[in-house]
């Protein structure tokens, strides 16, 4: 059996601490040390003004510990229901326990603490205590032991009780306790909690103008219906909701779990839309455009499709004014066609474009959108006119990069889609049949897979090498041969 204190002991004195020459105050330092890798993450939890933020830490420290794979409790992690997430941290803590990781086995305990069950912080605030003790002397004005025995105290009234009536999570409660007690707080309106849907961030109106009236010419007959774009001041949309869409992502893709986090890392609340440009790559029919396509309507930004094994030029960049079928570039039309800045632009199956350079390669003509400086000025040569395309998130899909040259490579952030597995059928079935039944316009009319009709897909889908795009066909074939059975019957 395993000692629970022991190794949750063990595990935080292995860490490293800052040491008496880094003095720095402020509240900028304070953002800086609760983000950074040596202050212990249950530490660190403490600081954190809600359940998904702390989810979202938590995920990305366990990242990081060899030989955990989080696939198999992604789902109910990242489900939104409150006893499935408890029930996923405390299998996480067990895990964690197991491999000798106490320090993020009590980080997983601490998710788990519910107010409302005052008895799952027994086992959390002896060890947490301990961790608290090695921050007192730490040379920060605005983090210090007092701090922390603040935050402190407010989970020992959790764990005796004075809160079992709420519903809210014991990092939200915190949260609010210490800031009715904080008498600069008089006055001010009461914080909510991150992640509902309902925040009304400052930047809600946050707009742009992406062809400025002075750095265009005038439009001629073929380019009327980018007319309104001319001084048009454009929407941004803004991340909203991260912790509940990467909940839904993780349900429905259980074997990209790691590619989602990778793809969703650069997003943050309420900030504008505009992650890195991504490069998802993987095996055929893995589901990466179809990963690129929900993200977008989750996101409420739309996804452009540019067909990159089809491209043997540079049209993405699109052609000169003077040609009489002149085309505006890519992004222009991204732009246009979803009246929004920030849309995302795929281009699906990059590694398949042409590589001759007579007519110009679309790897050459991709590179000055990938760069925010060139793209925040580019210059389209069939609208003749200057545009603000910087705010354009770039996602590409390849089942190999060998063959992509380096400056390409170099501006793409590579994530790896894994071939989902036998374990995964039941989510990846249960969602390609929800879809079948919105296309055929009666989702309440299709019954769940029976486990017999789950068996035999298995094996055919196994045969046809887990490919998301052949279990599509098998669901399909399965409903159909179910109808047919049922009329006969």
């Amino acid at each position: 059996m395993v000692d629970i204190e022991a190794t949750v002991r063990a595990g935080l004195q292995k860490r490293s601490y800052p040491s008496a020459t880094s003095t720095r105050g402020g509240l900028r330092m304070t953002q800086e040390i609760t983000s950074s890798s040596s202050v212990p993450l249950p530490v660190e939890l403490l600081w954190q003004s809600g359940w998904p933020p702390a989810a979202q830490l938590f995920w990305s420290r366990i990242g990081e510990v060899k030989n955990l794979s989080r696939d198999q409790v992604a789902a109910d992690f990242w489900s939104g229901e409150k006893d499935r997430c408890k029930a996923a941290c405390q299998r996480f803590a067990d895990l964690l326990f197991a491999a000798g990781h106490g320090e993020e086995a009590l980080a997983a305990l601490m998710l788990a603490a519910d107010p409302v069950k005052p008895q799952t912080f027994e086992i959390v605030l002896p060890q947490l205590g301990y961790a608290v003790e090695h921050l007192w002397d730490w040379p920060v004005a605005s983090i210090t032991r007092n701090h922390a025995l603040q935050r402190l105290a407010v989970w020992w009234r959790a764990a005796r009780g004075d809160f079992k009536d709420s519903d809210s999570s014991v990092f939200w409660t915190t949260c609010l306790e210490l800031f009715y007690q904080d008498d600069s707080s008089e006055g001010l309106p009461a914080p909510r909690e991150q992640n509902r849907g309902e925040q009304q961030d400052a930047t809600a109106a946050l707009e742009i103008v992406v062809m400025p009236k002075d750095k265009a010419t005038k439009l001629n007959n073929y380019h009327s219906e980018f007319k309104d774009l001319v001084d048009a001041r454009l929407p941004l949309r803004l991340a909203r909701d991260i912790a509940a869409m990467r909940a839904k992502l993780m349900a429905e893709y259980p074997h990209a779990t790691n590619a989602i986090d990778l793809v969703l890392r650069d997003l943050r609340e309420g900030a504008p839309i505009r992650p890195a440009p991504i490069l998802l790559t993987g095996p055929a029919g893995t589901g990466k455009s179809r990963l690129v396509r929900r993200i977008g309507d989750l996101l409420g930004v739309g996804v452009y499709r540019y067909d990159g094994s089809g491209a043997s030029d540079n049209m993405f960049g699109g052609s000169p004014k003077g040609w009489g079928n002149t085309i505006p570039s890519a992004p222009a039309r991204a732009v246009n066609q979803m009246r929004i800045a920030n849309p995302i632009v795929m281009i699906d199956e990059i590694e398949k474009a042409g590589t001759s350079s007579r007519n110009g390669r679309l790897w050459d003509a991709l590179l000055p959108f990938l760069e925010r400086e060139t793209a925040a000025r580019y210059r389209d040569v069939s609208l003749d006119a200057e545009l603000d395309l910087s705010w354009i998130s770039y996602i590409a899909t390849a089942n190999a990069i060998v063959n992509l040259p380096a400056p390409l490579q170099d501006r793409f952030r590579i994530v790896k889609v894994l071939a989902p597995r036998l374990a995964d059928l039941p989510l990846l079935a249960a969602n390609v049949l929800r879809e079948l039944a919105i296309e055929s316009g009666e989702p309440g009319f299709v019954w769940p897979l029976a486990e017999d009709e789950l068996e035999v897909i298995g094996r055919a889908w196994e045969r046809a090498g887990f490919s998301v795009r052949k279990l599509q066909k098998i669901v399909a074939a399965t409903v159909e041969a179910r109808n047919a059975t049922a009329v006969r019957h």
